[in-house]
């Protein structure tokens, strides 16, 4: 399915993992390509008339004062992108930089930037044809634009650059001419308005918030196959459930436990009369977790959707913005992060209580011995990784540098948010791996999960056949990571 772009359209976040991973094809909207043409035709008419545009006929940054001819400041585009080009560091996977032009043409497409319908088209067809630029992930402030990754991209669409063609690096100029695509030659304000957005940040946010998603949802199916494992009782959940609390999350979650540990014959048997705060509020912690998380992606996807570049033409005229700005990436993404560190904190907890005898009915560490540890060192690992991702909860968006003198002096940092997300991601999933591993182990002890419930038996088998002749535990982790898209889906 073609996924459409510009004018009215919403972009939602699938739309976005699908083109950058998927590689599905793209398109302009019916009526993007009319709003870019009358949105060219303002900005020629202003530069005809000779009013003084920011980066059309200036100078940018702090040398806005400076009074430059629109054709000469066209004439150096490449020069300009080449400046900017300034991104160091290991280069962003290609789904990120899928996204990110998924994004920026898109963006472009709404008809408020003044490019002519060649320069959108171009980034479509490098998407469509498989041409992917090389882009050093690091060099964006969050602010003027996501200007380094975004030079790199765009010098890739004028034949500059390496991309990666066919699975192998090439040259752009190249890899343009085998994929049948044209090198772009840039007219005024073209070479601002490719670099002047939040696309990378924006398109970065999305696919670690969409893979955030997936390590929530696959956490609650490890939770209620500790629940089994614990033989907890499931009263605390049935109370969220009967409309005593209004929290989405927490309702949701709640009846996810519910419904995946219905039928079973192992919760409710500990004869505890309360369960420790790490299995009696999953639906508080989690809840909340989940809430914060799909509070990011609305936020990040109504970025997406909005105009970002600068100057934009708007009412006949060209207006200055802010619209370049990050803060609406940087700050619900670093909530993200805040919200997946404290799920971290809440599974590494579940790891030490099935450690208890008081808690799994076996045995402390379900040790085989007075000389034998057990699986105490797992939760050594629990606590290193939870550690992880305090790190990482770090805010961003606080730690403001300005940039360019004293006019660009507050900058949103949210390119390093996002790329920070996908850091926590990684954490987080070998956390979720690991306390599957562990109910795993518990309810292997027990005598297998023949009285789970009906989808915590499937998540139990699906475990089972995750670890079966793994001689480590971190293989063991590792074929369990493989396959935390299977048990997000289980927990509906």
């Amino acid at each position: 399915m073609v996924v459409r772009l510009g004018g009215e359209v919403k972009l939602s976040i699938s739309d976005v993992v699908r083109v950058a991973r998927l590689n599905e094809e793209v398109a302009l909207s019916e009526e993007a390509l009319g709003l870019m043409m009358d949105s060219r035709a303002v900005l020629e008419g202003l530069v005809a008339k000779g009013i003084s545009m920011y980066g059309v006929n200036t100078g940018l940054g702090e040398l806005y004062n400076v009074t430059v001819g629109a054709d000469e400041v066209a004439s150096k585009s490449i020069e300009l992108l080449m400046d900017h080009a300034a991104g160091v560091g290991d280069y962003a996977p290609d789904d990120w930089v899928r996204g990110t032009m998924a994004v920026r043409a898109h963006q472009l497409s709404r008809g408020f930037s003044g490019v002519r319908e060649v320069v959108v088209d171009t980034l479509i067809q490098l998407l469509n044809r498989g041409v992917v630029p090389i882009v050093p992930r690091f060099g964006s402030v969050g602010a003027s634009g996501d200007l380094a990754p975004l030079a790199h991209i765009a010098l890739a669409m004028l034949g500059r650059g390496m991309v990666r063609f066919r699975g192998v690096a090439v040259e752009a100029h190249e890899a343009l001419r085998e994929a049948g695509i044209p090198e772009l030659r840039l007219s005024y304000k073209e070479a601002l308005a490719l670099i002047n957005g939040n696309s990378y940040s924006t398109a970065v946010a999305l696919l670690g918030l969409w893979d955030s998603l997936t390590l929530v949802k696959a956490a609650i199916a490890s939770m209620a196959l500790a629940l089994e494992a614990s033989g907890a009782s499931t009263a605390p959940f049935n109370a969220v459930t009967d409309r005593t609390r209004l929290h989405p999350g927490e309702r949701w979650v709640a009846g996810a436990v519910v419904n995946m540990v219905k039928g079973s014959s192992l919760v409710n048997l500990s004869g505890r009369l309360q369960d420790p705060y790490s299995i009696r509020c999953i639906p508080q912690v989690v809840g909340s977790v989940l809430d914060s998380v799909n509070w990011a992606v609305e936020t990040v996807t109504d970025e997406a959707n909005s105009v970002s570049d600068n100057p934009i033409i708007l009412g006949g005229g060209a207006s200055s913005t802010c619209f370049f700005h990050g803060q609406y990436i940087a700050l619900p993404v670093d909530l993200a992060r805040v919200a997946l560190s404290v799920l971290g904190n809440l599974i590494e907890r579940l790891i030490m209580q099935l450690m208890r005898r008081e808690i799994n009915n076996v045995g402390n560490y379900l040790a085989d011995g007075p000389w034998r540890v057990g699986l105490m060192l797992t939760q050594y690992t629990a606590a290193s990784l939870a550690g992880r991702l305090r790190e990482l909860a770090s805010p961003s968006t606080v730690h403001n540098i300005p940039t360019s003198g004293l006019q660009e002096d507050v900058n949103s940092m949210s390119a390093n948010s996002a790329i920070k997300l996908h850091e926590a991601n990684q954490a987080l999933s070998m956390l979720v791996a690991l306390l599957a591993y562990v109910s795993h182990a518990v309810l292997k002890v027990k005598g297998e999960c023949g009285g789970c419930g009906g989808l915590t038996k499937v998540v139990y088998k699906l475990i089972d056949e995750a670890v079966a002749g793994k001689p480590t535990i971190n293989d063991a982790v590792g074929s369990i990571m493989g396959r935390l898209s299977e048990l997000a889906s289980l927990a509906q």
